[in-house]
């Protein structure tokens, strides 16, 4: 008996290979022994399946995709098949990652299943950024409903937990200020600094003047290869913050955790202006005199670095 459980079919000569097996939920016993029986894991059929009832394992199977390698005994393949660790397929939807982005990476996983149309997705702004681990076989607006539920979660919860103000009326505003703080830095450090600087702004009803919705405006989520011009800047558009006041109808991209909090929490600042200073972050400036000394500053450093 001992010996039949931890026999395995592969012959001395034969090199270890994995076969990627797919055990789906509902497979039976008998599908399960086909599909191992077919890639060449297991000789006997009977044998397995008798194992499988003897040791109580027939019904304790986890549906999964795993890697299995030939060099297994029957009791071996067993036991992997009823601990679950299954092959961790993972997808990942960056901080500031547009719609439009994201949809591409969906449509040309070649693991996840079904159709999706661009239609399918939220407004730009609910999905949540993060990795995410999937079966192989699972389907894409599945996939798509998982990330946007964590999305309205986080919203939530930082909109309900956030310091009150006077410049945000809903959870669609934060959500949209967010898009443009996550867009405007890198550095996490700075997203607070940011947001109260956009406070600020909104609270003066000043212009915005963000760069990032001219580009949203302009290319809609996909990426502009060049840099802004002087006449970008007066492309009429209703996310060009050069153009329109306060926030724009909608978010510009899927903002992080990080940015969502910001815009909830801004710092108390009397910064109205910041430029970046070449290095990856920003000067802030008080006034229009201070921000234009600052452009200045970080043009000399463009032009050293050129």
């Amino acid at each position: 008996m001992e010996l039949l459980q931890n026999y395995n079919p592969k012959s001395d000569n034969e090199s270890s290979r994995f076969y990627s097996i797919i055990i789906n939920k509902g497979d039976t016993l008998r599908v399960v022994s086909n599909k191992l029986y077919d890639s060449g894991l297991i000789k006997n059929k009977e044998f397995f399946k008798f194992f499988a009832k003897l040791y109580n394992f027939e019904k304790s199977i986890k549906s999964g995709t795993y890697n299995i390698s030939n060099s297994l005994s029957i009791k071996e393949i067993l036991n992997k098949l009823n601990s679950g660790k299954v092959v961790q397929n993972r997808i990942t939807i960056t901080e500031g990652m547009s719609n439009a982005m994201f949809f591409k990476i969906l449509a040309n996983n070649e693991l996840l299943s079904g159709d999706l149309k661009f239609s399918d997705f939220p407004k730009e702004g609910y999905l949540a950024p993060d990795t995410y681990f999937y079966e192989e076989g699972e389907k894409r607006i599945a996939l798509l409903n998982r990330i946007q539920k964590v999305q309205f979660k986080r919203i939530n919860k930082i909109w309900n937990s956030r310091k009150k103000n006077d410049t945000l009326n809903s959870p669609h505003e934060l959500v949209i200020l967010a898009s443009i703080i996550e867009k405007e830095s890198g550095k996490y450090d700075e997203l607070n600094l940011i947001s109260s600087v956009l406070h600020n702004r909104l609270r003066k009803k000043m212009r915005l003047q963000a760069d990032p919705t001219v580009i949203y405006g302009i290319m809609g989520g996909e990426k502009l290869s060049r840099s802004l011009t002087k006449s970008d800047l007066r492309i009429k558009s209703i996310y060009n913050t050069y153009m329109i006041n306060g926030l724009p109808p909608n978010p510009i991209c899927n903002p992080g955790e990080a940015a969502l909090s910001a815009a909830a929490n801004p710092v108390i600042s009397k910064f109205y202006y910041y430029v970046s200073n070449g290095k990856g972050g920003h000067f802030f400036s008080m006034n229009l005199e201070e921000h234009n000394k600052n452009v200045k500053l970080y043009k000399s450093q463009r032009n050293k670095s050129n």
